[in-house]
């Protein structure tokens, strides 16, 4: 049944568009959109009235880590799913590390197909670089690019070795897929607490140094040189590597690079009262980093922001900081925190969208992040003026640490489409079946 959301400003940042108008969705895709919004067909009876809210392509999450299969005690498939969808991520990439490892096409069709029965948000599996995550010998990545691997990761774990590295790229530029990675030299993070500096002499915490990102993606651009393969920068949390990527896109190499929210909204700083929430991977860097990262995703240079979630236990994390396992949870918070970057007019909608929607979709080849005919109907809608406090309490996810409980916040996910489909519709005015 076709489907009208109409009172709406759209948004696409493919078409460059920020207007008001309305659309109409059947069997699934976008059938039509216009930006008159006194001409829509009145015949269509299942309407959504979107109370000139913005409406947009439904975000896409380009690094998610499960807790299935393995450790559904922190995260169920079916959680995680959830909580996607409440907040508008409409499709998401998750990483390899889980139990068993993805490094098979078997594990990748199992995954895909459990998923797929939920009917929520569409998942998509990368397939781990090396086998076991273990950075030695690579894994079969041809056979995982064929079950629908959308790129390669190694997960939280850096391959120490340049000869490995470039054969994974050589191979992943064959098989079109780009090659996701962590950056950081093993040698400089092993047993550190957090970024190094003042705070963490102060704090009497082992600091590891921000160059220890550089000097690995430095490596990593050569080699993209090298091979000519598709190279994307994970999670950057330092100013060094902003410029180091500023300068290989002058270049013209194959480059693309994503960060997350901690990353510009907090600095080092902030883990002076020993909170282990502020334990992450990457640390939280420096005030001159997190303004580096600000001003890297307002040029794009950073491409992408993306959840970084990382369902953590929480007897692992009630621990001392030193002792503390890093990660957050963080699906639930990325839209919001995100807005803040329009609130402050670092992003205009149309840049928001491309870095959290049409850039990851494009680096994954997905065929989303746009608004515009013939294109799976999957749309999140958003009220920019909705005042509420993050409280972790109420979400979704069965992971509910965060560094980022009680903050205030503006903007909220009112409305999400997966396929045409609501999975959370509040407009002022509805019709017809949900």
């Amino acid at each position: 049944m076709p489907h009208l959301l109409y009172n709406a400003r759209l948004v696409c940042p493919e078409r460059g568009i920020q207007e008001q108008g309305w659309l109409v969705t059947d069997n699934g895709l976008i059938e039509a959109t216009s930006f008159d919004h006194d001409s829509f067909d009145d015949s269509i009876t299942d309407r959504t009235d979107c109370a000139g809210q913005i409406v947009g392509p439904g975000f896409v999450d380009m690094r998610v880590q499960s807790g299935y299969p393995g450790s559904e005690h922190l995260e169920t498939l079916e959680s995680l799913l959830t909580a996607a969808a409440s907040q508008g991520i409409t499709s998401l990439a998750v990483l390899p590390n889980t139990e068993p490892v993805i490094d098979n096409a078997a594990i990748i069709d199992s995954l895909m197909l459990r998923a797929g029965g939920y009917g929520l948000s569409q998942l998509y599996c990368y397939g781990a670089m090396s086998r076991g995550l273990e950075g030695e010998q690579m894994a079969e990545l041809g056979m995982m690019s064929k079950a629908g691997a959308v790129g390669f990761a190694n997960s939280d774990i850096s391959i120490p070795d340049a000869q490995t590295m470039r054969r994974i790229m050589t191979y992943a530029k064959m098989f079109n897929r780009p090659v996701i990675h962590h950056c950081a030299e093993a040698s400089l993070t092993a047993d550190t607490d957090m970024n190094e500096g003042e705070t963490a002499t102060r704090l009497g915490l082992i600091g590891q140094p921000a160059a220890a990102e550089t000097l690995i993606l430095q490596r990593d651009i050569a080699l993209a040189e090298m091979t000519g393969a598709h190279y994307h920068a994970a999670h950057i949390s330092a100013a060094a590597s902003v410029s180091v990527i500023r300068d290989a896109k002058a270049r013209g190499v194959n480059i693309t690079a994503d960060t997350a929210p901690p990353y510009f909204m907090l600095n080092e700083i902030s883990v002076s009262g020993f909170d282990s929430s502020m334990k992450l991977t990457p640390p939280l860097r420096s005030e001159d980093d997190r303004l580096a990262i600000r001003d890297g995703l307002a040029d794009g240079t950073i491409d992408a922001i993306a959840s970084d979630h990382v369902p953590v236990d929480a007897d692992q994390k009630t621990q001392p900081f030193s002792l503390a396992s890093a990660g957050a949870s963080a699906l639930e918070t990325l839209v919001p925190l995100s807005l803040t970057l329009v609130r402050s007019s670092h992003l205009t909608w149309q840049q928001f969208f491309q870095r959290l929607s049409a850039a990851p979709a494009h680096i994954l080849g997905l065929q989303a992040g746009s608004v515009r005919a013939g294109i799976p109907a999957d749309l999140v809608q958003i009220n920019p003026d909705t005042a509420h406090i993050i409280n972790p309490q109420h979400f979704v996810s069965l992971s509910r640490i965060t560094p980022f409980a009680g903050l205030p916040c503006e903007g909220r996910v009112t409305g999400c489409w997966i396929g045409g489909e609501a999975k959370l519709s509040s407009g002022a005015d509805k019709t017809g079946p949900a």
